[in-house]
């Protein structure tokens, strides 16, 4: 019998997103899941009224008491962590505005991302190829990140996944796999990545409908400054395009405290990384050794 895994969605005012993003998993997902959608302190009564909706048919809805961007996961992550009738190795976590594709050959994606991780013991982390490449593609006001999503198409390869960044947006992880001693996400969880594992991309075999990355061209001007704010404060990445769509304000408040809010958030990446090595201090060393003879003799 498989063990259903975890599927949370992060969502704020985006309710048409968020209906698209919830519908394509329920109809598109043939492995065993349960989903869990995590609300950061949505103003929009329309969103309100979808996620309401939702819990009246069974699905688990948490509605968290102010915005804290990715910090928002960890409500569910902790109730996931206290049932026994779900996976305990993986969860997939995703942005509210992710479609995601069809199953090929009676195989889902989400059978197809956790295959990938059973057979590939080295990544650590999984996420779903986008169609941002596609959308960006001949754009001139999207050149710089047409560039960039091209270049994580090229990096190494383990097995036919390709070696490369993955924020939020969709994807898979082990639950092992931050050296904070417990699956935690917090600002700089990429940089908490235990040694031995790597974070890839999939190819094109599967790929799911980025919806949020096309409203860039019709921006909500109100959505856009609170995300600015918060990105701010949790040192998310803030794309040019979207700085040159808030008042002068908002846009000073990024460029004064972003260095000291990341400053902050560096101190806790370096905390938990001096925990990590002195606890398990010299086979940390062997750890990123064997990674990267692993890369290096594979590729």
């Amino acid at each position: 019998m498989k063990t259903p895994i975890a599927i949370i969605v992060l969502t704020r005012d985006e309710p048409v997103f968020l209906e698209k993003t919830v519908d394509a998993i329920l109809s598109r997902t043939l492995y065993p899941f349960e989903l869990f959608i995590v609300d950061n302190y949505s103003n929009s009564d329309m969103q309100k009224s979808v996620l309401t909706r939702y819990k009246e048919s069974n699905i688990n809805v948490i509605f968290n008491n102010k915005n804290e961007w990715l910090l928002g996961f960890n409500k569910a992550i902790d109730i996931i962590y206290s049932r026994d009738d779900l996976s305990s190795e993986y969860m997939v976590l995703t942005d509210g505005d992710i479609v995601v594709p069809n199953p090929i050959d009676q195989i889902c994606w989400l059978e197809y991302l956790k295959k990938k991780m059973d057979s590939n013991l080295v990544i650590g982390k999984l996420g779903i190829f986008l169609d941002d490449l596609e959308f960006t593609k001949n754009k001139e006001e999207f050149s710089e990140i047409y560039k960039e999503e091209l270049s994580y198409t090229k990096g190494p390869m383990i097995d036919d996944t390709v070696v490369a960044p993955v924020d939020t947006t969709l994807a898979i992880y082990r639950t092992d796999l931050f050296v904070t001693g417990e699956f935690i996400m917090t600002p700089g969880h990429s940089s908490l990545v235990k040694p031995y594992y790597y974070v890839c991309r999939t190819n094109t075999s599967y790929t799911a409908e980025h919806l949020g990355f096309k409203s860039y061209s019709k921006p909500n001007l109100r959505q856009i400054k609170e995300k600015v704010v918060c990105f701010t404060k949790y040192s998310g990445f803030i794309a040019p395009q979207t700085l040159e769509n808030v008042d002068l304000i908002t846009k000073y408040y990024h460029k004064i405290f972003r260095h000291l809010y990341k400053l902050y958030w560096a101190i806790q990446v370096v905390y938990y990384w001096v925990r990590y090595i002195s606890k398990r201090f010299p086979r940390n060393l062997n750890e990123i050794q064997s990674k990267t003879r692993y890369l290096r003799n594979n590729t």
